[in-house]
C-alpha cells in the first residue's frame, strides 16, 4: 500500500493551523491529520477534523479536556498521567522532599499538570507552600525566585518550556536560590540545555519519553533504526519530540493497512475503529488508545544531567544511574 503524505507548516499560529486543516482535509481529501505539538494548536486542529470526520492523531498534546469532549476522531500520543506519575513519584518516594514549590506556564497542559501534582504532594505528605504560574515570554523571574526562597522550598518543580530553563536556572544562579533540587517538566531533554548553560546545568533534572540512548526496553534495535535513518535522511540528530510524531505515523500506517485489509476502505469511521484497535510497540511507548482517544501507555522517565550527559534516574527499573542530591550551593560550584 502507498501512502501520500502532504504537509503544511502552521507557524505555530492557530489561525494558520485551522487554515491548514481545511486545505488538507477539504481540498486535498486527506484521510487523516496528524500533527500538533502545542494544545493551543491541537485544539483547534480537532474541531475542524471532528467537523470533516476524519481521524487526527495529535503528535503532543496534554490538555485533559480535549479528550472530555466526547469527539469521536480525535487521538492523541501523549497525555498528562505519564508527567504526573513520574514527576511526582519522583518527588516524594524518590527524594522524599518535605517541602516543594511548584511554579507553571500558563498554558493548559501546565497549569493542570501542576495541579495534579499538588494534589498528589499534598496526599503525600509533601508541603506546598509555593504555587504560581507565569506568562509566555516572561523574562524576569526575580520576584517568584525571592517568594521561593522565602518559602524554604527544597525542590523547584517547573512547568515550564526550554526557553523558560534557560531565563530561570541563570537566575537561579545569579540570585544565589539555593535549592536540593531542580525538576523541568519540558524541553530538559534537549542537547542545547547543556550548550546553553554550560556547567550551569549540572545536575538539574528532567523528563523524557524518548531520545537516542534512552528508549522502551525491548525496542532498543527499532530506536537504534530510527537514529540512522533520521542522520541519513536529514544529517542531525533527532530531537526527542521526533519520536512522537514517527509514533503517530507508525499508528496511522497500521490503521491504514488494517481497515484496508478488513475491506478495502477508508471510509472515515473504517479508518477511526482500525486506529482504536491499534497495538503497537514502539520506542516510545506500547501504543494503545482507550474509548477517549488517550494512550493506554504513554510515560516519561527522569533523567539528570552528569559530567554533560543525560542520566536516567527514576523510575528504579529504567535507571543507568544513580541520583546525585541534593545539589550544591551555587556558592560550592563557584
Amino acid at each position: 500500500m502507498t501512502i501520500e503524505l502532504a504537509t503544511r507548516d502552521d507557524e505555530g499560529k492557530p489561525d494558520r493551523a485551522v487554515a491548514a486543516a481545511e486545505d488538507l482535509l477539504g481540498r486535498r481529501g486527506a484521510v487523516a491529520l496528524v500533527g500538533g505539538y502545542v494544545d493551543s494548536m491541537v485544539g483547534p486542529l480537532s474541531e475542524v477534523a471532528e467537523r470533516y470526520r476524519r481521524p487526527y492523531l495529535a503528535t503532543a498534546s496534554l490538555d485533559e479536556r480535549l479528550s472530555q469532549r466526547g469527539y469521536r476522531y480525535f487521538f492523541r500520543i501523549s497525555s498528562l498521567a505519564g508527567y504526573v506519575d513520574v514527576m511526582a513519584g519522583f518527588v516524594t518516594d524518590h527524594l522524599k522532599a518535605r517541602r516543594a514549590a511548584i511554579l507553571s506556564s500558563n498554558t493548559p497542559g501546565s497549569v493542570q499538570l501542576g495541579r495534579r501534582q499538588r494534589e498528589r504532594f499534598e496526599a503525600a505528605g509533601v508541603a506546598v507552600p509555593f504555587f504560581e504560574q507565569f506568562g509566555a515570554g516572561t523574562a524576569d523571574f526575580a520576584p517568584h525566585l525571592a517568594r521561593i526562597r522565602d518559602a524554604q522550598a527544597e525542590v523547584l518543580v517547573a512547568n515550564a518550556f526550554f526557553a523558560d530553563h534557560l531565563v530561570l536556572v541563570r537566575q537561579l544562579r545569579g540570585l544565589e536560590v539555593d535549592l536540593k533540587g531542580y525538576l523541568g517538566a519540558f524541553g530538559m531533554e534537549f542537547p542545547e540545555v547543556v550548550r546553553e548553560l554550560s556547567g550551569t546545568s549540572e545536575l538539574l533534572f528532567g523528563t523524557t519519553g524518548w531520545q537516542p540512548g534512552v528508549t522502551l526496553p525491548g525496542t532498543e534495535e527499532a530506536s537504534q533504526a530510527f537514529v540512522a535513518a533520521y542522520r541519513a535522511r536529514y544529517g542531525a540528530e533527532p530531537a526527542p519530540l521526533a519520536m512522537h510524531g514517527y509514533a503517530a505515523g507508525q499508528a496511522l500506517a497500521a490503521a491504514l493497512r488494517a481497515a484496508r485489509a478488513r475491506g478495502g476502505t477508508l471510509e472515515p469511521d473504517a479508518l477511526r475503529d482500525a486506529l482504536r484497535r491499534v497495538d503497537l510497540t514502539l520506542p516510545l511507548e506500547r501504543l494503545r488508545f482507550n474509548e477517549q482517544g488517550d494512550p493506554l501507555a504513554y510515560e516519561r522517565v527522569i533523567l539528570q544531567l552528569q559530567g554533560g550527559k543525560p542520566v536516567v534516574v527514576y523510575p528504579p527499573a529504567r535507571a543507568t544511574g544513580r541520583a546525585i542530591y541534593p545539589m550544591p550551593s551555587w556558592r560550592e560550584r563557584r
